[in-house]
């Protein structure tokens, strides 16, 4: 019998062999697709992971469902896992929400070399219970060439992810109009153009400046522009 599923999967039979189907049907393209992953909307385990994934991975399926939540730890970055997993949970789980794709970059460490690599996942809901609700979902994961502009651009987004992270309380210190300095401030406007778009003196804008400074901890004008592009200010 084909193990596409745990035999205690908790959901009623007729959705039991619905799902049984179209991971069969999956799987039997298997080495025409990209590696993909079958979780529990409920609990983001993985109930099936395809034979290429298995073996970049090199483990077996039983082994990924025995890790349960070890399985996040053992082959994704930490921070990466702590960014995506929510987000993916609070989409996939929402029944409001249309069945379409949603992409995110994820850290990967295979079985090759024990180092991080850089995929390009797509998740969407695959199959729904009963209710209508969400059940399991289908993720692809295509492993990037490091070379790519994806892979870079991959890695700029999780600096800027964990820009946010570490320094949303930092950001929200600023007052409105700060914030609004900081805008101009970071695309490189001359201090007399800001001071005509916002009437106010050099003095004063110097000061503004001075105390956003303090208020992020920046210390270049460079750190002002890392804040302003990671909070889309630019």
């Amino acid at each position: 019998m084909n193990d596409f599923l745990p035999a205690d999967f908790n959901c009623s039979n007729g959705v039991y062999q619905i799902a049984m189907r179209k991971i069969a049907e999956l799987n039997a393209l298997a080495d025409e697709l990209p590696v993909f992953i079958i979780h529990d909307v409920r609990d983001f385990s993985v109930v099936y992971l395809s034979p290429k994934g298995t073996q970049q991975l090199g483990v077996t399926l039983k082994d990924v469902r025995q890790m349960g939540g070890n399985y996040y730890a053992n082959f994704f970055n930490t921070a990466d896992v702590e960014f995506y997993v929510p987000k993916c949970m609070a989409a996939l789980r929402d029944p409001k929400q249309p069945a379409q794709w949603f992409s995110f970059f994820q850290q990967v460490t295979t079985a090759e070399d024990g180092g991080f690599e850089w995929y390009l996942s797509a998740s969407r809901p695959f199959v729904y219970d009963e209710e209508g609700n969400p059940l399991l979902s289908l993720t692809f994961a295509l492993q990037l060439d490091p070379n790519h502009h994806l892979a870079e651009k991959a890695e700029r987004l999780m600096a800027e992810n964990l820009m946010l992270k570490d320094n949303y309380q930092r950001f929200a210190s600023l007052t409105k109009r700060e914030k609004q300095l900081l805008k101009y401030i970071a695309a490189g406007d001359t201090a007399e153009k800001i001071c005509g778009q916002f009437f106010i003196s050099d003095k004063t804008l110097k000061t503004h400046r001075r105390n956003i400074k303090k208020k992020l901890g920046a210390k270049t004008h460079y750190d002002l522009i890392r804040f302003a592009q990671a909070f889309n200010l630019v």
